[in-house]
């Protein structure tokens, strides 16, 4: 990305920052001057269609793919999969997925990312529309915490000033903090404010998420989404901030409280619309397939009886077509496609059935029969939100304890996940038996439950669960020596023409290089298949 935003972005136009009090302070953000303003655009609803569809490329896409291989729910099994299943990333790998944070050239969308939402919300308050300002910085703070996530330190309070070519990378933490500012201004300011003009998408068609609700509704979903990724994102700082997990349960209480609120990334089967897993599938099949260690757990939490077949066969397809729907006949890659680990205790050595394997559900899978692209994939949702507040509970009620210690608090939220269970527009029902409340379950049983969703990734950062071996070298039997990823590694155009680009984060890890961000303060430690800690999968 180029920070000098004198470009046309999507849509045709040239956005900047919105002028407003409560916006991030800064040149051009605080500031009642905007060189960028435009007067050929009068509504925003155009921007906030453009601003949704940008949502899944970045979720759904290489991003996504990376994240979901480095937790082993899928494995990278031909071409340049298996480099990335090895921690080969590189800053041009993401180079144009850095860029589509900021809008200065999204080739992945043509709009829809920081400075469009600015846009947005300066729209908004220009037409008297509170609700579209309050659900732009819900989606403000789903871009940005994305992106600190994945790339910890980041440009953001400079990010969305023309008049700014080269911002300053901001501290992930406080990143995080200001995004806490921001939802609070989107739940106690903007979502609130009734009336006659405060109608956001419900009119004109643009609301895509929660198509077909009106304005007084809109209000009410946005405002538990806002708690749901208020929770989510205190959960981030929770190895730095032990007070991080009591604000954490606060939220979640506050957060999406029914499946049917669940945040979906919109889908249809239009030539661009479809789901990003299903394109990509559709045009590199064989490249990635279901991971080994997500099929395993899910075999042995059904061997324990907490977990029954509907899930897993939703997700993947049996290795044939003559047993019933039992667990014996899904089969997972390992990292790299590897076959012949060293491995003991039962731990499956990532060979299949005689060499079969699963292939992903028709979801997804364009292969499949039936399948048609429109699956809408799960961003944030009831069930997050209450093994947020059920992770955050264990923690409260126990915060030096093993993760297979059983903290009586946290029960009730972790049965609530497991009730009424949804995948998207799919229900499971209920999970059959009573899971103990140990943090080894509890994270899990999100681990099972948020399938490819890039939010596994901070979880595993956090706790190091479910436990992982990480991916061999080439040609090796045994797991590499190199810990499992925390970060990936900047986007090139940002390193060559950002000279305030550090060398190094606030954590010593080169830019150009996967690592770890600032609130993962240590690596994961590195296991195997035959050491006396026992692995999950």
């Amino acid at each position: 990305m180029r920070h000098s935003f004198r470009v046309l972005l999507g849509l045709g136009l040239a956005l900047g920052a919105a002028a407003c009090s409560d916006y991030l302070s800064g040149p051009g953000i605080s500031s009642t001057s905007d060189p960028n303003n435009i007067t050929n655009l009068t509504k925003p609803g155009p921007l906030y269609v453009a601003i949704q569809q940008a949502g899944a490329p970045q979720r759904e896409g290489q991003l996504a793919r990376d994240a979901t291989q480095y937790v082993q729910q899928i494995a990278g099994i031909s071409r340049q999969s298996i480099g990335f299943d090895r921690y080969q990333t590189s800053p041009g790998d993401v180079d144009t997925y850095f860029g589509a944070v900021y809008g200065a050239s999204n080739v992945l969308t043509g709009g829809g990312a920081l400075l469009d939402v600015h846009k947005m919300q300066q729209l908004g308050r220009k037409v008297h529309d509170s609700l579209y300002v309050g659900i732009g910085k819900v989606y403000e703070a789903l871009i940005i915490g994305y992106a600190a996530d994945i790339w910890g330190d980041i440009p953001y309070r400079e990010a969305a000033d023309s008049n700014i070519a080269h911002p300053h990378f901001d501290p992930q933490l406080q990143i995080y903090a200001d995004l806490q500012t921001q939802l609070d201004s989107a739940i106690n300011v903007f979502l609130p404010a009734a009336g006659p003009t405060n109608i956001g998408g419900s009119i004109d068609g643009s609301e895509l998420i929660y198509g077909g609700r009106g304005a007084g509704a809109l209000r009410t979903v946005y405002t538990a989404v806002a708690h749901s990724l208020k929770a989510r994102y205190y959960m981030h700082t929770g190895l730095k901030d032990p007070t991080a997990y009591t604000k954490a349960a606060a939220e979640a209480a506050l957060g999406i409280s029914t499946p049917d609120d669940d945040f979906l990334w919109f889908h249809n089967t239009s030539a661009t619309g479809t789901n990003v897993w299903w394109q990509y599938l559709a045009s590199r099949a064989g490249d990635i397939g279901p991971g080994a260690a997500l099929i395993e757990i899910m075999k042995r939490r059904n061997a324990a009886g907490v977990e029954d077949t509907l899930r897993l066969s939703f997700y993947f397809t049996r290795t044939d077509n003559v047993l019933a729907d039992s667990v014996s006949s899904y089969f997972g890659y390992r990292p790299a496609g590897t076959t012949n680990l060293v491995t003991s205790g039962g731990i499956d050595p990532g060979n299949g059935a005689s060499g079969a394997y699963s292939d992903f559900g028709a979801f997804v899978n364009p292969a499949a029969t039936g399948s048609d692209g429109s699956f809408r994939q799960p961003e944030i949702t009831y069930a997050e939100t209450q093994l947020i507040a059920a992770e955050a509970q264990w923690h409260i009620g126990c915060p030096a304890c093993t993760a297979t210690t059983v903290v009586a608090g946290a029960q009730t939220n972790l049965t609530n996940a497991r009730t009424n269970r949804h995948y998207g527009s799919q229900s499971f029902g209920n999970a059959p038996g009573v899971l103990s409340p140990t943090l080894q379950n509890i994270i899990e049983e999100k681990y099972t439950t948020l399938f490819l969703n890039p939010e596994v990734w901070n979880d595993f950062k956090r706790t190091c669960l479910p436990s992982l071996a990480p991916t061999p070298a080439a040609g090796a039997v045994v797991p590499g020596a190199a810990p499992i990823p925390g970060r990936l590694p900047y986007g090139q155009t940002e390193v060559n023409a950002n000279p305030n680009a550090p060398t190094t984060n606030s954590v010593g890890v080169a830019v150009t290089a996967v690592g770890l961000n600032p609130n993962q303060p240590t690596s994961c430690p590195v296991l195997n298949y035959t050491s006396s800690v026992p692995l999950a999968n």
